[in-house]
């Protein structure tokens, strides 16, 4: 049985990581208006902004080890102190990735664009509607909401592959423009990255609130029997 002090203290270890969350949201947003404007101011605010993403998760990382180390919940708080760690370098990786996209969106600023700005707009919509909903799902946990949100990942994959085929004949058609080509292909796959990591955070949140395991598999987002996988194995 967890105390009333035990049970302050996983709150306040909740607000830390949506606190981290919404800041991770914040520098997604700015993300999108460096690449999308080539706004260069935009993309090294995001580039800066590395060190404290970094630094929420270090202090994130020694509350969780300490609290582990001092608790003993059940129910929900034990699933939310196990998953904590994960869900905490989950939104890291978000943040690296947002780093990394605008480090090639300023390298991109520098050249004549070459097109494909219709495609990044949708790519960034979706992606953004995923994340947002995923840091939602941690605010207030909803399956139906998490199901809805799953089916994005089946359509930002799409774009993501159509946009890789079309670029490689892109390139074998004008070679001159390969390097900014790499850099926006790098720039869509680090964007289904972001969409993949949203449905970790979404699978979490459903299963510190239901105790059940759920996957987002192509654009369904489906419980997991560990009993027939291990029976298929």
């Amino acid at each position: 049985m967890i105390s009333k002090v035990g049970l302050e203290r996983i709150g306040n270890l909740r607000i830390e990581i949506l606190r981290m969350a919404r800041y991770v949201q914040s520098i997604f947003n700015k993300t999108a208006v460096a690449v999308l404007e080539r706004n260069e101011h935009q993309a090294r605010d995001v580039i800066y902004s590395d060190s404290v993403i970094d630094y929420h998760q270090v202090e994130l990382q020694a509350m969780i080890i300490g609290l582990t180390g001092i608790l003993t919940p059940t129910g929900k708080e034990l699933r939310l102190l196990t998953l904590s760690m994960n869900i905490v370098s989950t939104l890291e990786r978000i943040g690296d990735k947002c780093v990394f996209i605008c480090e090639k969106s300023l390298s991109l600023t520098k050249r004549p664009p070459i097109g494909y700005h219709e495609k990044l707009k949708t790519m960034f919509e979706l992606v953004s509607i995923m994340a947002k909903g995923a840091i939602d799902n941690l605010v207030d946990p909803s399956l139906s909401e998490a199901v809805r949100l799953c089916k994005n990942d089946d359509f930002v994959d799409r774009i993501q592959e159509e946009v890789k085929v079309d670029l490689v004949k892109y390139c074998e058609e004008s070679p001159s423009i390969i390097s900014r080509a790499l850099d926006l292909m790098m720039i869509f796959s680090a964007l289904e990255e972001i969409a993949d990591l949203s449905t970790e955070l979404m699978e979490a949140a459903v299963y510190i609130d239901t105790g059940r395991y759920y996957r987002c598999v192509n654009d369904n987002f489906q419980p997991v029997n560990f009993g027939t996988q291990n029976g298929e194995r």
